[in-house]
C-alpha cells in the first residue's frame, strides 16, 4: 500500500519551475538586452525600437516605424553577435515587429526616481490669476490665489 505516488522533489528543482522567479529573470534579460542594443545602434535615448520579450529562445525587437525596423534588419547579424557573446550564449534568432502606435519606454532602475519639474510662473500671469480670482466662487478664487503666490517665488 504506497501512500505517496510521487517520489520527492529537490526544493532547488521546484524553486526554477516556479514562474515569479523566471519572470524577474526574464526582465533582467531583457533590461540588459535593451541596454546593449542601445549601444550596438550607438543612441542616447532611444525611443524607436526596444526588446520586448524572450520567447523560445528567441528575441522581439519592437518598433515603431518600418524605417527603425530595416536597420534593425540590416544590423541583424552583429546585435546577434553581441546578443550571444554577452548575454545569451543560446539565442536562436531575432524577431523585428512593427507597431506604431505602441509607447515604448525604457525600464529605469528602480533606484531612480524623476524629480518634479519646477515650475514657474511669471509675475504676469500672477497678476492675472489675481484679476480672475476677484469675481470667481470663493473656492475657486482661493485656489487662484495660491497659484498666484507661485510667481512670487522663485
Amino acid at each position: 500500500m504506497a501512500r505517496y505516488s510521487r517520489k520527492p522533489v529537490d526544493v532547488a528543482t521546484l524553486l526554477q519551475q516556479n514562474t515569479l522567479l523566471q519572470t524577474s529573470s526574464q526582465t533582467e534579460l531583457v533590461r540588459q538586452l535593451n541596454t546593449e542594443l542601445i549601444q550596438i545602434l550607438q543612441l542616447e535615448k532611444p525611443f524607436f525600437c526596444k526588446v520586448s520579450r524572450i520567447e523560445q529562445g528567441r528575441v522581439q525587437i519592437l518598433c515603431t516605424s518600418a524605417a527603425w525596423a530595416t536597420r534593425i534588419k540590416m544590423q541583424r547579424g552583429a546585435i546577434l553577435d553581441n546578443f550571444r557573446q554577452k548575454i545569451l550564449p543560446d539565442l536562436a534568432g531575432l524577431d523585428i515587429e512593427i507597431s506604431p502606435n505602441s509607447d515604448i519606454r525604457y525600464q529605469t532602475s528602480q533606484n531612480h526616481i524623476e524629480a518634479p519639474a519646477n515650475r514657474q510662473i511669471s509675475e504676469q500671469a500672477g497678476a492675472y490669476l489675481l484679476a480672475a480670482a476677484e469675481n470667481a466662487d470663493p473656492e475657486l478664487a482661493k485656489r487662484l490665489r495660491r497659484l498666484a503666490e507661485l510667481a512670487g517665488k522663485k
